[in-house]
């Protein structure tokens, strides 16, 4: 890959593991660290995660052939428009989030150097955030989303960057992006995160259920134990997406109480057993 020298703003589990990724697979890179928190980024040099910390006025922006966002999603656009007026003519800009039509429209907003911006969403994280578990192999054979608006030169570029770095690439419009992932992610965190209020609730909780469970409600419920801030940002951005699913999902929930009320055993096998089919095809 022709680019060598890559800022990336925000060192958690995804900007720590393209940094760590992009040390292990270009060989010659440079990696510039750029955040508030200057001991985070300390470390992270320390351990020869970063090559270089960046001031805001650091020259070396002016010098970058890619600029990595990983920032929660809230943060995206004002982090361009900081940076937008130093950042070299010719830099591809991408963003990691989970949510796209909102951050494209804001950056566009914004963008009045026309610089190169495609937004990108690797299909990894869970519960587990933070530098100290990001690795270098975290987009082996994982899905990465890159939203397919700009140049085809430019796009191929970053199709290039992420199957360097092991991963496997889906082209995607933003709004199908946002559509499928409301299905697919947002609400079942939402949901993991409703069985877990619900559950919490009880008055058996205190005593958690005198150890009356197993892993499937671990296994259930393992995801609401996401950043709740990073999760609020990423629901309220595709609103409009996630309500659908969730009265989606409500909708088989009325089916299941009529099922379960009437009891009606041979509907409730028939149900269940699509459910263990299209499980077992994921």
């Amino acid at each position: 890959m022709k680019r060598k020298i890559f800022g990336i703003y925000g060192l958690g589990l995804i900007g720590g593991s393209i940094a760590l990724a992009i040390k292990s697979f270009i060989p010659g890179s440079k990696i510039v660290g750029f955040g508030r928190n200057l001991e985070k980024l300390d470390s992270a040099k320390r351990l020869g995660i970063i090559d270089k910390i960046a001031p805001d006025d650091s020259e070396i922006i002016g010098e970058l052939d890619c600029f990595i966002i990983g920032t929660p999603i809230e943060m995206v656009a004002s982090i361009f428009g900081k940076y937008m007026k130093i950042l070299p003519e010719n830099v591809i800009v991408m963003d990691v989030g989970s949510v796209k039509r909102t951050v494209i429209n804001e950056i566009a907003k914004i963008n009045s150097r026309g610089l190169h911006f495609v937004s990108t969403h690797p299909m990894v994280g869970g519960e587990k955030s933070g530098l100290e578990f990001a690795r270098a192999d975290l987009f082996d054979k994982k899905i990465v989303g890159v939203i397919g608006e700009g140049p085809e030169e430019i796009l191929d570029e970053v199709r290039e960057f992420w199957k360097i770095l092991g991963a496997q690439i889906v082209l995607v419009s933003a709004d199908f992006h946002d559509e499928i992932v409301a299905s697919t992610s947002h609400a079942p965190h939402l949901i993991a995160a409703a069985i877990s209020r619900c559950l919490e609730k009880d008055g058996w909780a205190d005593v958690r259920f005198f150890g009356l469970y197993g892993k499937g409600l671990l296994d259930t419920t393992r995801i609401s134990q996401g950043n709740p801030e990073m999760w609020a940002g990423i629901t309220i951005m595709n609103a409009d997406n996630i309500e659908r699913s969730l009265i989606d999902f409500s909708r088989e929930i009325d089916t299941l109480i009529h099922i379960i009320r009437n009891k009606k055993r041979n509907e409730l096998v028939e149900y269940l057993e699509k459910g263990k089919e299209f499980r077992e095809k994921l």
